[in-house]
């Protein structure tokens, strides 16, 4: 009885193989796909590690470090990324670091970023996301980064270990080249 049973499944399976010929090439199954000449593996420090967020610090010209970053087009005059009211809260803001210097928490802070007069806690209170045009209209004027660089670190790492990346600020020179 098992026999009976197992006989016709075994045929049926047996019927999909083929006989042991040459392989297709993949250009012949895929006349479309290049072929791949070799593999060349990533250089060190560019693998799975690099898909880990760095760490920014960043300087403003002025104190806004509780109030929400967006990033402008290069002209300023228009949004190129913003938050929505429920991307940030109280804890967004930025961790105040030595020597007038700020870590991000949120990602994104860069030479583009403009604040809003919006505070992180009024922002995230907000019953829908702004409109551009609204957006626009609550960018601090004069309210811009002065300097940014990323850290040889994980955001995680820096944020919880916040020595290290004040060591890191000592070592800066007077004015860092944006490194971004």
């Amino acid at each position: 009885m098992k026999l009976s049973a197992i006989l016709p499944t075994v045929m049926v399976l047996s019927a999909g193989c083929r006989s042991a010929g040459a392989p297709a090439a993949v250009s012949d199954t895929y006349p479309d796909l290049p072929e791949v000449v070799r593999i060349v593996p990533a250089p060190r420090g560019q693998g799975l590690q690099s898909a880990i967020p760095r760490a920014v610090i960043y300087r403003t010209n002025g104190d806004y470090d509780d109030h929400v970053v967006v990033n402008l087009d290069a002209s300023r005059t228009g949004l190129e990324s913003y938050p929505a009211p429920g991307d940030v809260s109280e804890s967004s803001s930025p961790v105040v670091m030595a020597d007038g210097w700020l870590l991000d928490r949120r990602g994104g802070v860069g030479l583009n970023s403009a604040f809003l007069d919006w505070t992180y806690a009024e922002y995230s209170h907000l019953p829908a996301t702004p409109s551009p045009a609204e957006i626009m209209a609550h960018v601090i004027p004069d309210a811009r980064v002065t300097a940014v660089t990323q850290l040889p670190i994980p955001a995680m790492e820096a944020l919880g270990d916040t020595a290290t990346v004040n060591a890191f600020i000592r070592q800066l020179p007077e004015s860092p080249t944006p490194n971004l």
